[in-house]
């Protein structure tokens, strides 16, 4: 069996960012399947915004639906003031609306909940290959 190489293997620091608990643990341990490092979790939109500075992810998943500061507000906080983070909205509403709104303030995918392991694995795949596409400058 080959060994994969780096830019084939990449690997991503997530922050988790859901108000519901099973959510975040069904992600974490996903995502560390994957080898992928969960860097940080949180359960609203205020913790979220603080973990953002303090750890730099590499990509964020973050639910809409969020308490003290909603999702698409975080959403737009991240774009101002990291635009290197890649955020991937992951929500049970997936009005038309929320979704074209979300993506024109810069979300790079949407997951509908109950979401399966083959969408989070294929939106990280998705993020890998626009990175080569479009090399993004972190600080």
């Amino acid at each position: 069996m080959l060994e994969k190489t780096m830019e084939e293997k990449q690997r991503y620091r997530i922050l988790i960012a859901d108000d519901d608990g099973i959510t975040r643990h069904l992600l974490r341990l996903l995502l560390k399947q994957y080898d992928h490092e969960v860097v940080g979790e949180a359960d609203d939109g205020e913790t979220t915004l603080t973990h953002c500075a303090r750890l730099l992810p590499d990509v964020v998943f973050l639910d809409i639906n969020m308490p003290n500061i909603d999702g698409i507000e975080v959403l737009k906080k991240i774009r101002q003031n990291h635009p290197q983070i890649t955020v991937v909205m992951v929500s049970v509403s997936s009005t038309p609306d929320h979704v074209h709104t979300a993506m024109s303030l810069g979300a790079h995918e949407f997951i509908v909940k109950p979401f399966n392991s083959a969408s989070v694995i294929n939106t990280l795949n998705n993020i890998k290959r626009t990175a080569q596409d479009f090399p993004k400058d972190k600080p």
